[in-house]
């Protein structure tokens, strides 16, 4: 996956090497064997456990469910392509590294498919969509620990390249796709001068999740989240689904 978050000013932009990183590499697939478990009557599904199994999205659903510049506001661009890294980042509180994980190049777990990198505000904010499948009830656990975490946390720390960092947490009223949505802004002073915040917004269907990584680079343009995460999440639930 590709957490990238550009190097830029040393520390500030490695966070984006954090959240945008993943180099598509065509790792996308069908998880092995795991077929979905379904119940027979579709009209019981409310009731279905969560954790029933679903079947893992396949190369073609991921491709379809990924975000394109003609899906985008007027203003974005397709991005190239930049290398991240493949460290874990600890935290202080184990309640809080899902949320550290969220801006990883890997998700554990998972098998990564599409991904598509773009900028706006004249290259300022940056965004990243991508989608992954997991085997078995994968997915509906990563969407667990996140939730739980971003209920939790309202800070942690970290380090980034030797740096001390603490990472403040908001949870975001994300506007919800598919099955379940969670989402997180997570900010961080980069001394004095610079200040970053990334919002990440999470959305399952199925055994599939779409993850959204949006770094606003003007003062207004935080307020875009929700409706690129909107965006995002209905084309990624409706290729799941497909």
């Amino acid at each position: 996956m590709r957490t990238r978050i550009r190097r830029g000013a040393a520390v500030a932009l490695t966070v984006s090497a954090l959240t945008f990183t993943a180099a598509c590499g065509g790792s996308a697939d069908k998880g092995g064997s795991d077929k979905a478990k379904t119940s027979e009557a579709p009209s019981a599904s409310a009731e279905k456990p969560a954790e029933a199994a679903a079947k893992p999205l396949t190369e073609a659903q991921m491709k379809a469910g990924v975000l394109a510049v003609a899906d985008l506001p007027k203003g974005w661009a397709d991005a190239p392509t930049e290398p991240g890294d493949d460290n874990t980042y600890k935290v202080d509180k184990p309640e809080c590294q899902p949320l550290s994980d969220l801006l990883q190049k890997k998700i554990a777990g998972a098998t990564i498919g599409a991904e598509e990198d773009f900028r706006g505000d004249n290259g300022a904010s940056q965004l990243t969509h991508q989608i992954m499948s997991f085997p078995g009830t994968g997915a509906t656990d990563f969407m667990k620990s996140t939730g739980t975490a971003a209920d939790k946390c309202a800070s942690f720390s970290t380090e980034l390249e030797g740096t001390p960092m603490v990472i403040k947490v908001t949870k975001l009223d994300a506007p919800k796709s598919g099955e379940e949505t969670h989402g997180v802004a997570l900010s961080m002073d980069l001394g004095g001068e610079m200040a970053l915040t990334i919002n990440v917004v999470v959305a399952r269907q199925g055994a599939g999740v779409s993850r959204v990584i949006y770094m606003p680079g003007t003062a207004n343009a935080g307020k875009s989240v929700n409706d690129l995460a909107k965006i995002a999440g209905d084309k990624f639930a409706k290729a799941a689904q497909g």
